[in-house]
């Protein structure tokens, strides 16, 4: 279903391990251990597949994210411009907008597993971003042409949509790659890919297979570029041994246009 993704070893995934334990539910905590032991393993296609089923099941709300727009989320959690607990972002995906809403697990052992698979998921992306970027490669979902129809969702939409629901949980602390010139340009593909059949500003990109295909294409290299400009900027900002935050202009609207 999903091809395999290639991962060398990393020593960048700390900040996962750290707060696996906090994050946890109290029935979980007793294997948390286990589970740190384990996050180094990349998920294989029947893993992805077992994840994939459960956030398409009766278990978990409707509005729940699927895999795809997981994976986008997950892509833009690890490689903003700072950590994010899994605290946080956890109530997102069971649910838009983080409303009380929690997945019905079966017993505490499914609780552990999807848990489990979820923090790999999210280390194997870090590891590859930073790793082995040029492997890199959003999971979407390629529709049988055949069965295309009115209903069926635009290519990437759903892992672009993800990608900006990540983006969103730090809205602000983001401005910095918006105001700089080629950053900016980076994310533009996501935007459209996301907003495009909603938002007139990003509609002319989109209103075709052939121009949206291209920006598909785009995907992956921009999200390699968007993740290494938020790791220098941490390290500059970690070698000058400032932890203060940048203020942001009052009438600072996110500018969002195409370079070209």
């Amino acid at each position: 279903m999903h091809g395999p993704r290639e991962f060398l070893p990393d020593c960048g995934i700390l900040y996962i391990r750290r707060h696996a334990i906090a994050w946890s539910p109290p029935v979980l905590r007793k294997h948390s251990m286990a589970e740190l032991r384990a996050l180094d393993e990349p998920l294989s296609d029947a893993e992805l597949d077992t994840l994939e089923g459960f956030l398409a099941s009766d278990a978990v709300p409707q509005d729940c994210m699927d895999l795809e727009m997981l994976d986008g989320f997950l892509t833009a959690i690890v490689s903003g411009p700072e950590s994010i607990q899994p605290s946080e972002w956890l109530p997102q995906v069971w649910s838009d907008g983080g409303r009380t809403a929690n997945p019905a697990f079966a017993d505490n052992d499914q609780a552990q597993r999807i848990m489990g698979l979820m923090l790999r998921h999210m280390v194997g992306i870090q590891r590859t971003l930073s790793e082995s970027p040029t492997r890199f490669k959003p999971l979407l979902y390629m529709p049988d042409e055949k069965a295309r129809n009115d209903k069926t969702p635009p290519e990437a939409s759903a892992w672009c949509e993800g990608y900006m629901a990540g983006v969103k949980l730090r809205d602000d602390e983001w401005q910095p790659l918006y105001d700089a010139q080629d950053a900016r340009d980076w994310i533009f593909p996501i935007e459209a890919l996301a907003f495009g059949d909603q938002d007139p500003e990003f509609a002319e990109w989109i209103d075709d297979r052939e121009k949206r295909a291209s920006l598909v294409e785009e995907l992956s290299v921009a999200a390699v570029l968007i993740y290494r400009f938020w790791q220098e900027r941490r390290r500059a900002t970690e070698s000058r041994g400032a932890g203060a935050r940048r203020d942001l202009p009052d009438n600072g609207r996110k500018t969002r246009q195409r370079l070209h």
